[in-house]
């Protein structure tokens, strides 16, 4: 039941990045800021193990990190954006001793959704990366921590 449910979110993230009406828009636009979200890697038997992710935009660079070391492997480097399509040129130096498809690196299928990103990539063997991040605005990042600051002063008085 479980590697069904999976299989069908692959099918539905990958529909909705290949229906893109504006294939041919080669103006395609990611706001700079920072997006937070979860990567998941979906195996054949369905098998699934998100973590969370952090990517920063800026101008046409990119930079980021994981929950967990390599898993997946955010560097820094330039992207390039055509129609549906995200491509990203990771230029940091890694070490040989993980599997270097978890690098954030080449081209994937992109979608955005309002605030929210969808990077998918398919692999031969059946593998699929997903990037779903959602853009965090620094306004109301700025406000919510505010908040918390101010209610942590108010409770130690």
């Amino acid at each position: 039941m479980m590697k069904n449910g999976f299989l069908l979110l692959v099918l539905l993230c990958v529909g909705l990045v290949s229906c893109d009406k504006n294939e041919g828009n080669t103006q395609a636009v990611l706001k700079s800021g920072t997006y937070t979200g979860e990567f998941s890697r979906f195996s054949p038997d369905g098998h699934c193990t998100p973590t969370a992710v952090t990517l920063v935009i800026q101008n046409n660079t990119f930079n980021g990190f994981s929950e967990l070391m390599k898993s997946p492997a955010i560097g820094a480097g330039v992207y390039k954006l055509t129609g549906a399509e995200i491509e990203f040129d990771d230029q940091r130096v890694w070490t040989s001793e993980f599997d270097w498809t978890y690098v954030l690196d080449g081209k994937y299928k992109f979608k955005t959704l309002g605030d929210e990103v969808i990077i998918v990539r398919m692999y031969a063997n059946q593998m699929t990366d997903m990037y779903k991040l959602r853009w965090q605005d620094p306004a109301t990042t700025l406000n919510s921590r505010n908040t918390t600051e101010a209610s942590i002063e108010t409770s130690e008085e």
